[in-house]
């Protein structure tokens, strides 16, 4: 059987890491961000076979990802025959630039996985299988609820679809455009730099749910990427660049990477100011707001 999924990615502006759960469903982060057009679109071939067997395949590239493994493994843990299960990943945003990868990588194999193997499960249980992954793997905390949800999101009470809370706000007529200078690994801040974080992203949270702007926004994520230190030199440099030219910025958590969301008409000058900043090795993008979140393409 042949399916295919697509889940957004997803920019977190600033966040904040509740107590520990013992059950992983309610773990994951508060916080709020947006999703973008460009994500992860997964199609997945699966076929009864006498030995389970599993191909992980990105852009070309045969690869045993961690996340993926644990979500195609939570599958046919459910079977009760062997399976050979081909998956191919088709990457529109970059890997490890804190545009939730991880977790669109995690949600649409799990949704395309559902379809193809026919387990029935709920939208909302499949999402729970890639919130787990996440979560496990430490690639993510909050983004496999965001991306399911869509649009200019906050997350108000941690956990998987279905546990935590969030207040989606559809954003229409906007640009994001980010640069991506560098990867930074997301498992390096949730292993080492979490006890930086206190809580000035719940007092964040608390302002933007009476505000939900999108100019609050951008301030607020400035504001708490400054106070953890989490901006490069580099970054610095070119928010501050672009705020003389009228342009609120930040960095997306956690990857060294440059974003901004601006109205459409504005969107074109914006690009042209990073396409002259921007180096050989870093990425520039636009994208619009995803306001759907993931789901199965038929």
């Amino acid at each position: 059987m042949y399916a295919r999924a697509f889940a957004p990615g997803h920019i977190t502006g600033f966040v904040e890491f509740p107590k520990t759960e013992s059950n992983i469903l309610f773990r994951g982060s508060k916080g709020a961000g947006v999703c973008i057009e460009k994500g992860i679109t997964t199609e997945v071939w699966a076929y009864k076979s006498d030995v389970d067997r599993v191909e992980i395949e990105i852009d070309g590239y045969t690869s045993d990802t961690e996340v993926s493994s644990y979500v195609v493994n939570e599958y046919i843990n459910m079977l009760e025959y062997p399976v050979y299960i081909r998956i191919k990943h088709r990457v529109d945003i970059p890997i490890g630039y804190g545009l939730g990868s991880s977790g669109a990588a995690a949600l649409s194999l799990s949704y395309a996985l559902n379809e193809a193997l026919g387990t029935g499960l709920s939208k909302q249980d499949a999402a729970m299988i890639a919130h787990k992954a996440d979560i496990e793997c430490r690639c993510g905390a909050g983004t496999v609820i965001a991306e399911y949800h869509g649009g200019f999101e906050m997350r108000l009470s941690s956990g998987a679809p279905g546990i935590g809370i969030v207040n989606s706000i559809p954003l229409h007529g906007y640009k994001i455009i980010a640069l991506c200078i560098n990867p930074y690994p997301t498992r390096e801040f949730l292993s080492n730099r979490m006890d930086m974080i206190n809580g000035l992203g719940g007092e964040m949270l608390k302002r933007l749910v009476g505000d939900p702007s999108v100019d609050e926004f951008m301030e607020m994520s400035l504001t708490f990427s400054r106070s953890i230190e989490f901006i490069s030199n580099d970054a610095s440099t070119i928010i501050d660049r672009l705020r003389e030219y009228g342009y609120r910025a930040s960095v997306a958590l956690f990857g060294n990477t440059i974003f901004s969301i601006v109205k459409d008409c504005y969107a074109a000058h914006l690009y042209s100011i990073l396409a002259g900043i921007k180096d050989e090795k870093s990425i520039l993008l636009i994208s619009d707001v995803d306001n759907i979140g993931a789901r199965l393409i038929l």
